[in-house]
């Protein structure tokens, strides 16, 4: 038997994966096997293997493994697993139909008169649990754990439980009581019943059937099959100090894992589809600690880092391609910043989420940060949006994202104003608008001096649209931009046809709540000109009949508290040059957010002709926009404060 992961020294990451899952089975045995010989093999079906999910109790409590085979033959590689194995005894799983005589007689005559092959069937996945039920346990018994036969992942989940509790697994339909279940119930006359899985799952129904019957029942779910099998987890095994991870989604790593994770006594935590860990998986993570991680299955490189990082701390995700050269090596190229991000919310989870707003042209993500304290509840504080890289070449403004981020987290415990404004704010940061658009300028010679998305536009053989002028607010209203496919300044064929520019808008419309829309300063980081605008850029009026004179006067007011902090001039946005689809005049028309563009060192004089500032100015150029930064995220409980009218606008406060 594989030691119990609670004697386990240090920390130990495992991956356990194959191109199906019959090679996931052979590696997870490869694993729990290594001296060679197994004294159990229960053999499932490839095609029917969702109703053998009490094979893996079985397995566990036999303290054998899982391998797959196909109706009629073994495969060259189950056959050498099992020749390598020595199996004493081998179990075939499932009726004739599902798991021809032949297979048993080709094990039989694989491993000689030294193993037993026998099988355990039943028409039903229900009636296969209650038989292999009814061969391992005597009436009795302190607990029985039910799972709905319809709902893989929840069995899957509740395989290591039962067998940790030494309890058998039977299977329920979602709204009724299959009558194999109900009779071996009967037989063991158990004293509790552990249903794993939501009323979704098993019904309230079931449960009041199986209360009628006389033992205790206790329910272990949540609110999808990721936060019941984290419920499972902290329920049943509180002290685990070994996790599997496998996906929610594809069943690839699947039935094999549960007697690999009985033999640890670990929970199995399950993964969503993408490259983000479900809340409920990343918090029973936080909360375990795990000393061994297993990760079986299709993974990505991104949640399989990340599983692992929440338990150790530490993260690595392959970057892309398209790196900074050496003599700009301290800026962040974008896996070294979805590392930061990562290793951030591993640093800090009860701040920090970390999460994609949406996709790309290129279906690249669009990564994003929420800060705040109690970072997974949605709670009714002013929010503060901040972005940055619309425009590729921008580079700057990733580093000025990651410094806000930074400051936010490192010097919440040290910095009484940080740590006020992280309990009383919610701030969200979108790093990279313009991923595709990076990538491609990282991948020039150093550069591309390249401006727009890259998506394609459609009649032309020209690439992209410039996401400043995409936005739905005045969009292509002759004020600067261009129809032209191949300008710089192409306003695209629709506003927002930009997927970029959409994900802005969904992510910013999805803060409405009750009517209101919650994020109330804004700022977007571009370069350069040194300069702090504020709308509209659509017009050079100050006053135009959607501006009222208050909102004016707020923002000429905060963006000359931020000049001087920051030491920038500031102007309304169309004095530096006029532009339609501006994403600034589109928070302010549309939602009535105060929003700012800040655009970066150096100055416009400075600037001309310098398109890429070199990295030994990062640090610097940052830090210079501390307290500015801060002040606009203070700002956000009532920006009218900065004309001396919160009792008139804000009297809550």
């Amino acid at each position: 038997m594989v030691p119990d992961g609670r004697s386990l020294p240090g920390r130990v990451t495992v991956r356990l994966d194959g191109q199906d899952r019959a090679t996931v089975a052979i590696s997870i045995s490869g694993e729990m096997s290594h001296a060679g010989r197994m004294s159990v093999v229960y053999l499932v079906s490839s095609a029917a293997y969702a109703d053998a999910v009490a094979a893996g109790v079985a397995a566990a409590r036999d303290h054998g493994v899982i391998l797959y085979t196909t109706a009629d033959s073994l495969t060259s590689s189950v056959a050498n697993e099992l020749t390598r194995l020595k199996p004493t005894r081998v179990v075939v799983v499932g009726g004739t139909t599902v798991i021809g005589d032949a297979v048993l007689r080709m094990a039989a005559d694989l491993l000689g008169s030294g193993t037993t092959v026998e099988r355990v069937g039943g028409k039903t996945a229900w009636d296969l649990a209650a038989a292999i039920s009814a061969r391992d346990f005597e009436p009795g018994i302190d607990s029985v754990v039910i799972a709905a036969a319809g709902s893989f992942f929840d069995a899957l989940v509740a395989g290591p439980a039962a067998a940790t509790l030494g309890a058998p697994l039977l299977l329920a339909a979602a709204d009724s009581l299959p009558p194999a279940t109900v009779a071996e119930l009967r037989r063991l006359h158990p004293r509790r019943v552990v249903v794993v899985g939501n009323t979704a799952a098993v019904s309230g129904g079931v449960v009041a059937a199986i209360q009628a019957m006389g033992p205790e029942v206790e329910r272990v779910g949540g609110a999808d099959r990721y936060a019941t099998a984290a419920a499972v987890a902290t329920r049943l095994f509180p002290s685990a100090t070994a996790v599997v991870a496998t996906s929610g989604v594809t069943e690839l790593g699947g039935l094999a894992a549960v007697p690999l994770a009985a033999a640890y006594g670990a929970p199995i935590l399950l993964t969503a589809s993408g490259d983000q860990l479900p809340i409920s998986t990343r918090d029973s993570l936080i909360g375990h600690k795990p000393r061994r991680i297993y990760v079986v299955g299709p993974l990505s490189d991104v949640i399989g880092g990340e599983v692992v990082g929440f338990a150790d701390g530490t993260i690595t995700i392959p970057t892309e391609k398209a790196t900074y050269p050496a003599s700009d090596s301290d800026y962040h190229d974008p896996g070294e910043l979805l590392t930061i991000l990562r290793a951030t919310e591993i640093a800090y989870p009860s701040l920090v989420h970390i999460f994609s707003i949406g996709k790309s042209a290129e279906g690249r993500d669009i990564w994003a940060a929420k800060v705040s304290s109690n970072v997974a509840l949605d709670e009714d504080k002013p929010e503060v949006l901040v972005d940055a890289l619309h425009h590729a070449s921008e580079h700057l403004g990733v580093e000025q994202a990651l410094y806000l981020f930074h400051t936010l987290t490192s010097d919440y415990a040290t910095d009484p104003y940080v740590h006020r404004l992280v309990d009383e704010r919610v701030i969200w940061i979108v790093f990279a608008v313009n991923p595709d658009g990076w990538v491609y300028d990282l991948s020039g010679n150093p550069y591309n001096f390249w401006r727009k998305n890259r998506q394609p536009n459609e009649g032309s053989t020209t690439i992209g649209t410039d996401l400043n002028r995409n936005y739905g607010y005045m969009w292509a209203s002759g004020a600067a931009g261009s129809a032209l496919k191949w300008s710089n300044l192409y306003w695209g064929p629709s506003a927002f046809s930009a997927p970029e520019t959409r994900a802005i808008a969904d992510f910013v419309a999805s803060r409405v709540k009750d009517g209101k829309q919650r994020i109330r300063t804004h700022v977007t980081l571009h370069t350069h000109g040194e300069l702090i605008l504020y709308p509209y850029a659509y017009t050079y009026a100050h006053f135009p009949p959607d501006m009222k004179p208050d909102d004016f006067a707020v923002f000429r007011s905060m963006a000359a508290e931020m000049a001087s902090m920051n030491g920038y001039g500031y102007e309304q946005s169309s004095l530096l040059f006029p532009s339609d689809g501006d994403e600034i005049d589109w928070m302010y028309g549309t939602y009535g957010i105060f929003s700012f563009t800040f655009e970066l060192y150096p100055t416009a004089a400075a600037g001309r002709g310098i398109v890429y500032v070199p990295g030994s100015v990062i640090a610097k150029q940052t830090a210079r926009n501390r307290g500015a930064l801060l002040y606009l995220i203070d700002s956000a409980a009532c920006p009218y404060a900065a004309i001396g009218k919160s009792a008139e606008y804000c009297p809550a406060l």
